[in-house]
């Protein structure tokens, strides 16, 4: 059994809607940051259920900067230059600690939502935890009231699980502030790349969006500022994508049926772990294997023209900090594979996926 046409593993749901809304922003002639920018901030707001939001050109912007103005609005963090995250997520985390002359403390995470784990972030703080970035990897959305409770501030990571919630809750409203990407294939788009930082501390997202106005206000040696903005015509795709958010996370929750229906029983014979069915938006679909290696089912299936990969490129901590040992991160590393799911997948095509990595573990018991 092959495909006729190779199935990608992510793909942005984009079509004439998205086209005919930057038309017209362009016919408009205002293509920097204007009113549609500010139309969509107030959809992202709404969705996320907080007051504030700044959108700015990327996701990996959005914590640099929500980061950096920590200790503008509250002084008492001024001295303090750790930042704990998950070594299980992209180089964006660190990168967005280490442009600010900080330092990464990389926390394991629960093997069961990929998530950072509450007690790993309790065992690394010390006298100088600035924050902690808690991220909602893959789409499950994971209860954080415990980790709010560790009386540090907490920057929630939406960017896989924009549009979620916990309970009933939005995820991203449970934190100080949190942070999204719309870059190409995320949850939306906002035409390829784009992010957002939402609050409600209100002088949080006042400080970052005076620090990107960096073209109308009196030079300031001691005070720079930078240009991180979003422009019209990405927020014009913003604003068609937030129209279309139900379908998409309708379509992803379809797609992740038809893989538990067809694959739960290859669980139950203890040969993987299928992730979360509750508060999850299944924006990634990983499998954790139990009797296979990743390595063999990612190239069988990309053999048969299914385009599968690792869950992550590689654990942040590898390159970093390379002595260290998390054990949960290692784990999922090694033995998890991500399928494709995403709004353009056709249902035959997710069976098709399914009878494929049921094949390989008949072939691997034989």
């Amino acid at each position: 059994m092959k495909v006729k046409t190779k199935i990608k593993h992510s793909s942005p749901y984009i079509g004439q809607k998205e086209v005919n809304a930057v038309s017209r922003t362009l016919k408009r002639a205002i293509l920097s940051t204007g009113e549609i920018v500010s139309e969509f901030e107030n959809g992202i707001s709404r969705i996320v259920g907080v007051k504030y939001a700044c959108a700015v050109s990327s996701g990996s912007a959005a914590l640099f900067l929500t980061i950096k103005m920590l200790p503008e609005v509250f002084p008492e963090l001024k001295q303090k230059d750790e930042v704990i995250i998950p070594s299980f997520s992209c180089f964006a985390l660190s990168n967005s600690v280490l442009m600010n002359q900080m330092k990464p403390v990389f926390a394991d995470i629960n093997i069961q939502n990929f998530s950072i784990d509450p007690q790993e972030i309790k065992k690394k703080i010390t006298k100088r935890t600035l924050c902690a970035v808690f991220v909602h990897s893959f789409g499950i959305c994971s209860d954080i009231k415990e980790i709010i409770e560790l009386g540090i501030p907490i920057i929630e990571d939406i960017a896989q699980s924009f549009g979620g919630k916990i309970d009933g809750r939005p995820a991203g409203s449970f934190g100080l502030a949190s942070v999204s990407s719309f870059y190409a294939t995320k949850v939306i788009t906002t035409g390829g790349e784009g992010g957002a930082i939402l609050s409600n501390n209100r002088e949080l997202i006042e400080k970052i969006k005076d620090f990107i106005d960096y073209d109308k206000k009196t030079y300031e040696k001691e005070k720079l500022r930078f240009n991180f903005k979003m422009t019209d015509p990405n927020a014009a795709v913003g604003i068609v994508q937030l129209k279309k958010l139900k379908e998409i996370l309708r379509i992803r929750k379809k797609i992740a049926e038809i893989y538990i229906q067809n694959l739960e029983e290859l669980e139950k014979e203890d040969l993987i772990i299928l992730p979360p069915k509750q508060n999850n938006i299944f924006f990634r679909f990983p499998i954790l294997l139990k009797k296979a290696k990743r390595d063999e089912l990612i190239e069988y299936l990309n053999r048969k023209g299914v385009s599968a990969q690792k869950s992550i490129f590689r654990p942040i901590h590898f390159d970093i900090e390379p002595e260290l040992k998390l054990k949960n991160t290692e784990i999922a590393y090694e033995n998890s594979v991500s399928i494709p799911i995403h709004p353009n997948i056709k249902e035959k095509e997710a069976h098709t996926i399914s009878k494929l990595i049921k094949s390989f573990f008949s072939q691997k018991n034989k």
